[in-house]
């Protein structure tokens, strides 16, 4: 191996890992965004230990996540971006973040076909060099190495292997060409959902008050990136699995050299295909608008709550729409509430209303009323899970109405 300060001056056959790749780093990254995203959100909120005593399951599913996506970049993901072949009538060079190796033909010992696509080249001191389909136009390794060598591999072997090579090179360039079509992407992947966004805010802010503005809209940002995820992944897998895969077993079961590619054909099931999938995005996109989905979220007790029947570490839903008193979902004396940074309450007035704290003797009669006051405008009057005390919360502090 030695240093890559730039390509050899001829001009061969450069071989690319394909770009699928680089779409799983985007996908992987645009996920470990969301989940900083989230704990940002929650940071912000509450102080560390708490928030790791609330998401205590939720902090080890992220850093189980992040393990794994960074073990899957280092020891996979990253060679294939950063790697490159080049094919010469005699040798190759593999480079690989910053370095290159030869390897010549001449010191090949041997060639084995494992599967599909896969083989390697077995070199005369043990080392196994492996390559695949993923690496876009292999049958030029298969190729090159049997002009320099044609004696190892049997010309039927040689000419059945490379048919399949091609095959497969077409069939994963089939899958690349999901994301090829530039301006169905931007309407798929930024018209959408910007308009999802707009119109969702709109529609919202007509019955509800928004407090929270930041978090609304990251909401909203979250849901409309995995419907577009996730129809995508839907999509692209009803492509491979019930026409590519399909055609590909056709092609291998014929006995005709010429495997040419119908790229008409293609075409146009992935430009379909595209146009079915904004209108399955839509489709979802409305559901969660009618449902007001992005208006509920989900939180838990970090103590037994016993006065108001919760324990801790239940998990609770919070329908963010209550938060308001005159609103289309108005929150009324007696319902419980999520206010503040995560502090659950249940309201004991509205704004105008006298409200104070109540004594008991030693026998538990009532005797007194003390420090009773009016509510402020703007204001409700909440009671903690101790029972002894009463704050005065500002409707904007609010966060939602727990739904047991």
């Amino acid at each position: 191996m030695e240093n890559l300060t730039k390509f050899d001056s001829i001009q061969p056959r450069y071989l690319q890992h394909r770009i699928h790749f680089k779409i799983y780093l985007v996908i992987l990254l645009t996920i470990s965004g969301l989940i900083l995203s989230f704990w940002g959100h929650k940071l912000s909120q509450s102080s560390l230990s708490s928030v790791y005593d609330e998401y205590n399951d939720e902090f080890w599913l992220s850093l189980a996540y992040f393990i794994s996506f960074s073990c899957y970049y280092v020891i996979w993901l990253r060679t294939r971006i950063n790697k490159v072949v080049q094919v010469f009538p005699t040798h190759l060079w593999v480079h690989s973040l910053g370095k290159k190796e030869e390897i010549l033909f001449e010191n090949v010992a041997s060639v084995k076909i494992i599967f599909w696509s896969l083989f390697y080249f077995k070199m005369k001191d043990g080392t196994k060099h492996y390559f695949s389909s993923a690496l876009e136009r292999l049958d030029y390794i298969w190729e090159g190495f049997h002009l320099a060598r044609p004696t190892v591999i049997s010309k039927e072997v040689y000419e059945a292997f490379r048919t399949k090579l091609v095959q497969y090179d077409h069939h994963q360039k089939r899958k690349e060409w999901f994301f090829r079509h530039k301006l169905v992407d931007i309407l798929n992947w930024v018209a959408l959902p910007a308009s999802f966004l707009i119109l969702t805010h709109f529609i919202q802010t007509r019955e509800i008050i928004i407090n929270n503005q930041g978090m609304y809209f990251f909401r909203l940002g979250m849901y409309s990136v995995l419907v577009i995820m996730v129809t995508t992944f839907l999509f692209s897998i009803v492509l491979k699995k019930f026409i590519f895969d399909k055609r590909l077993r056709l092609q291998l079961s014929t006995q005709a050299d010429d495997k040419l590619r119908d790229l008409e054909f293609e075409g146009i099931i992935l430009h379909r295909s595209k146009i079915m999938q904004m209108i399955t995005a839509s489709f979802m996109f409305a559901m969660i608008m009618r449902s007001e989905m992005n208006l509920y979220s989900l939180t838990k007790t970090r103590e037994d709550l016993s006065n108001f029947n919760l324990k801790s570490g239940h998990t609770l839903l919070v329908d963010n729409r209550y938060n308001c008193l005159t609103c289309k979902y108005p929150v009324r004396d007696g319902d419980i509430v999520v206010f503040g940074r995560g502090t659950i309450g249940q309201i004991m007035a509205s704004e105008g209303d006298m409200v104070g704290k109540i004594s008991e003797d030693k026998t538990g009669r009532i005797i007194a009323s003390e420090n009773i006051q009016e509510v402020p405008k703007g204001h409700i009057a909440i009671k903690l899970p101790n029972q002894q005390e009463i704050v005065m919360v500002k409707l904007g502090e609010l966060i939602g109405r727990i739904q047991k």
